[in-house]
């Protein structure tokens, strides 16, 4: 099973609940990198560039993040999933529900790039939008139920890895 995680959860935890370089914070991030490193989490090449690129200074997310970069960190799409995201990117562009400049936003970021690679490799989205059908911005909830992509929040994904990390290990 693979997570793909949201720019945002990263960003969030970063700013609000675990801050990068405080000693009490060390277990998060340390869970977080464990599950980057051994393929349980991983982040797609558009989600990379989001918190890696594009800002007047590199941040500590930032800095953190990038060393990680590599198979499972930084993933760029291959012709499945680029073929999944733009199935994704027809329906938001077809879709009356939605607002041009909403559509718009949508095509910039990594939405459907997140979407598209957990779909194509069975893995679930990690993020911390909810539902919102009657919203006139596509959000990733609603795009997962859509296209039948799991997804959950971070705090749900926590517990998962909380749980990887009790199960037992081999016979005694």
């Amino acid at each position: 099973m693979s997570y793909w995680l949201d720019s945002d959860v990263l960003v969030f935890a970063k700013d609000t609940i675990a801050p990068i370089g405080y000693r009490e914070f060390a277990g998060f991030w340390g869970l977080i990198e464990q599950n980057m490193e051994s393929g349980i989490i991983r982040i797609t090449k558009r989600n990379f560039q989001e918190i890696t690129e594009g800002r007047d200074t590199e941040d500590d997310l930032a800095k953190w993040l990038k060393p990680l970069k590599g198979v499972r960190i930084g993933v760029p799409p291959s012709k499945e999933v680029q073929a999944f995201a733009a199935k994704i990117g027809d329906y938001v562009y077809s879709n009356p529900k939605f607002y041009e400049r909403h559509r718009a936003r949508f095509s910039r970021g990594a939405d459907a790039w997140l979407i598209a690679q957990a779909a194509v490799e069975g893995g679930t989205v990690v993020t911390r939008e909810v539902s919102q059908p009657e919203c006139h911005a596509p959000k990733i909830p609603d795009l997962c139920i859509h296209f039948q992509v799991k997804f959950i929040s971070l705090i749900e994904l926590m517990k998962v890895l909380g749980n990887l990390e009790r199960a037992p290990r081999g016979k005694k």
